[in-house]
């Protein structure tokens, strides 16, 4: 698989919690919406978990490494405390099949409405074969100094295994 070019299309990444059953989805950003996301615009599922947008600026593999760059939104009128990130190699095929994970913590205090980048290089046998696709998710570990629930496939223990993720 070639590295994508730097001007490919930024992509809007919004998680939808897999415990609601309607799994993670992706699409382009809307036209002038950019960072425009409301909270009403999350399920209320998301948003006890404290979901939060992912724009993906750029995204490039040398079929071992995917490296992601973007931007990481906070829709709610608190600030939050943490962010907890999630990425899961798919299976090309149905039904979804989960082939690998990377969990990552990043520690940043993020304020109403605004922002904190996204820089995640991530290791995966799984970037260059054939059909491979990714999902993404991040979430508030707090969000106005309440402590919020692990997120769907989070363990207790992988709290301490995320810190450690580069």
């Amino acid at each position: 698989m070639r590295p994508r070019s730097k001007e490919a299309r930024p992509t809007f990444v919004m998680v939808i919690a897999l415990a609601l059953g309607s799994g993670w989805s992706c699409a382009p950003i809307p036209p002038g919406a950019a960072g425009a996301i409301a909270p009403t615009e999350i399920t209320s599922g998301g948003r006890e978990l404290g979901v939060l947008p992912i724009f993906v600026t750029d995204q490039t593999t040398d079929g071992r490494n995917v490296k992601l760059r973007g931007k990481i939104r906070n829709p709610y009128p608190e600030a939050i405390q943490g962010v907890r990130l999630m990425y899961l190699d798919i299976a090309p095929g149905n039904p979804r099949r989960v082939l690998d994970t990377a969990l990552r913590i990043t520690d940043v205090d993020v304020g109403p409405g605004q922002e904190t980048p996204l820089r995640w290089d991530i290791q995966t046998m799984y970037a260059g074969s054939a059909g491979a696709r990714f999902e993404l998710g991040a979430f508030a570990i707090s969000r106005g100094g309440k402590a919020l629930p692990l997120p769907p496939g989070w363990e207790p223990g992988d709290d301490d295994r995320a810190r450690r993720s580069p």
